[in-house]
């Protein structure tokens, strides 16, 4: 992506409000999956996760843009949430697969994807350490600052 783009539309996602969000996504599937394949190319991968984004409800649609990273073990998802009517900031979520553990590790109020990507970097670290998701939980809010 040309930097002068990518800078306009890191720009954009930062000073946009959750009402903007939520319109976003209610132009439809194919906007949506426009945004959140903007917010995806600020976002690293850590070696050997899946990524996806949620177009529909997929995830539960509780946001309007969700990007999941799934571990290599697939023991959880890490969740970046955008703005909305749920939460007016931008959230990382740790998820145990089955759904029986939720907590949230990260809270911003403006898109900062660097916070993003160094949570993303700490997770990954720890997945080999072979920790249980509330223990991956605990380590990331104690090392990684919210």
């Amino acid at each position: 992506m040309n930097p002068i783009v990518k800078s306009s539309i890191r720009t954009e996602l930062t000073d946009m409000f959750p009402c903007e969000f939520e319109a976003w996504r209610e132009r439809g599937d194919d906007e949506r999956q426009v945004l959140s394949t903007a917010v995806m190319h600020f976002l690293n991968v850590p070696t050997g996760w899946q990524v996806n984004a949620e177009y529909r409800c997929e995830f539960g649609g509780l946001f309007p843009v969700q990007i999941r990273f799934t571990a290599p073990d697939e023991q959880f998802h890490l969740c970046v949430c955008s703005p909305g009517e749920v939460c007016a900031e931008w959230l990382a979520v740790l998820v145990s697969a089955d759904g029986s553990f939720v907590r949230e590790v990260m809270r911003v109020e403006k898109f900062a994807p660097e916070r993003f990507n160094m949570l993303l970097t700490v997770a990954g670290s720890i997945c080999q350490m072979e920790y249980t998701v509330r223990g991956t939980a605990a380590f990331l809010l104690e090392e990684v600052v919210l």
